[in-house]
């Protein structure tokens, strides 16, 4: 048997051709472009359908304790089928809240009276601001009037009646317990070294200094070795400076009494006043002339120390004239042509004041004070002469 054998290339030919199965490729769609009336390019309206989330198939539960210790299973219900609340059209009925609103901006908008405003300040801004086109703001009142009353609270007319007030205060405060300040004197004493004699007394008043000077019996300051106050808790005592024949005394209680002790110099008995707080007479200033020759002494040829010895009963009056001060009410001044020279007529005699040395007519009595200012008593006359540096002038007293 004969076989033949196939035509293997046209075989295989065939074979893939069955195979092979040619797939054109599709030809690419034409794009096409949306645009609107105006030409514009748009896009297609949406084709989404929003579909509502499904409902649960069961209800939430929840669980919650009681007072009892049990526990209690509760359902909570779904709003189903409730439909939304309608958006509202204006034309419904309106509320008394909006009508209250619409009321109230009714109000702001008319003129208000400054009356209505209880506030500090709102008339002093509105007459301050007349010269605004414009009215003012309730608020622009209230913040003026609270930035004000802040600022300054009181208006001017409670401003005056406090400083009265006050003035007052501070003047009552001011006024001693009495109602009245002190009566300030100012005067002279002649003291004796002898131990029979009295103590001398200063009256010293609160909130006061008082002065005790010391001088001789020739006017020259004597000055002070020491001195020592009973109560230094009471007065306070202090010498106006190094070898000064001055003592400054303030009282430190509105009511005391003490004494102090005052040491001169070259002079072996001490002086003891007594010290005592009045609040109605003071002593603002005390000249004392001791009866001695200090340290400072300058006797001139006309000392007569023997006439005064013997008219003591009149060294009050004398001591009047020499200071000009406590001069009898019945004296009567005279006249003279010489203002060093200062003349009374009082008890039948003429009393003369001066810093100079009288020479005519003969006095009867010579007083020396502080500051060597001195006291002459003589005869009636109408001519005296004086010396001054070695020169001797007349001095005419006149009525």
């Amino acid at each position: 048997m004969t076989r033949t054998l196939p035509d293997w290339p046209n075989t295989w030919a065939v074979l893939l051709t069955s195979l092979v199965v040619v797939t054109p490729y599709p030809a690419p769609a034409q794009q096409t472009i949306l645009r609107d009336a105006t030409g514009d390019e748009t896009v297609p309206a949406g084709t989404e359908v929003q579909a509502p989330l499904p409902s649960p198939a069961e209800r939430p539960i929840a669980t919650l304790p009681d007072q009892n210790g049990e526990r209690t299973v509760v359902t909570i219900e779904n709003a189903q089928g409730t439909e939304p609340p309608a958006l509202p059209t204006g034309k419904e009925p309106l509320s008394q809240n909006e009508l209250n609103q619409r009321l109230q901006s009714a109000e702001t908008t008319q003129p208000t009276a400054v009356g209505d405003f209880p506030i500090i300040g709102a008339t002093e801004l509105l007459k301050s601001l007349d010269e605004l086109d414009r009215q003012l703001t309730p608020e622009e009142i209230t913040a003026y009037g609270a930035a004000l009353q802040a600022q300054i609270p009181m208006t001017p007319e409670m401003i005056f009646d406090y400083r009265r007030r006050l003035d007052e205060s501070q003047k009552a405060a001011a006024t001693p317990p009495s109602g009245r300040f002190p009566n300030a004197i100012t005067d002279t004493v002649r003291l004796s070294l002898r131990t029979a004699r009295s103590p001398e007394v200063l009256l010293t008043g609160p909130d006061t200094v008082s002065v005790m000077a010391f001088y001789d019996r020739t006017g020259e300051p004597w000055p002070i070795a020491s001195y020592v106050i009973g109560r230094s808790g009471s007065f306070q005592v202090y010498a106006m400076q190094e070898g000064s024949n001055q003592l400054a005394v303030a009282p430190l209680v509105p009511h005391g009494f003490s004494n102090i002790v005052v040491s001169l110099v070259g002079e072996s008995r001490p002086l003891v006043f007594d010290v005592r707080t009045n609040s109605l007479n003071t002593h603002y200033r005390r000249d004392f002339i001791v009866e001695g020759l200090g340290p400072n002494a300058n006797p001139t040829p006309l000392d007569t120390s023997s006439r005064e010895q013997r008219s003591r009963a009149s060294d009050n009056v004398m001591m009047a004239f020499a200071t000009g001060t406590d001069i009898p009410g019945e004296a009567k001044r005279l006249r003279t042509d010489n203002p060093a020279v200062r003349a009374w007529q009082y008890n039948g005699a003429i009393y003369l004041q001066s810093r100079e040395t009288i020479i005519s007519p003969p006095a009867s009595q010579i007083l020396t004070a502080a500051g060597q200012v001195k006291a002459y008593r003589i005869q009636p006359t109408g001519v005296a002469l004086i010396s001054v540096g070695g020169v001797v002038s007349k001095v005419r007293i006149s009525r």
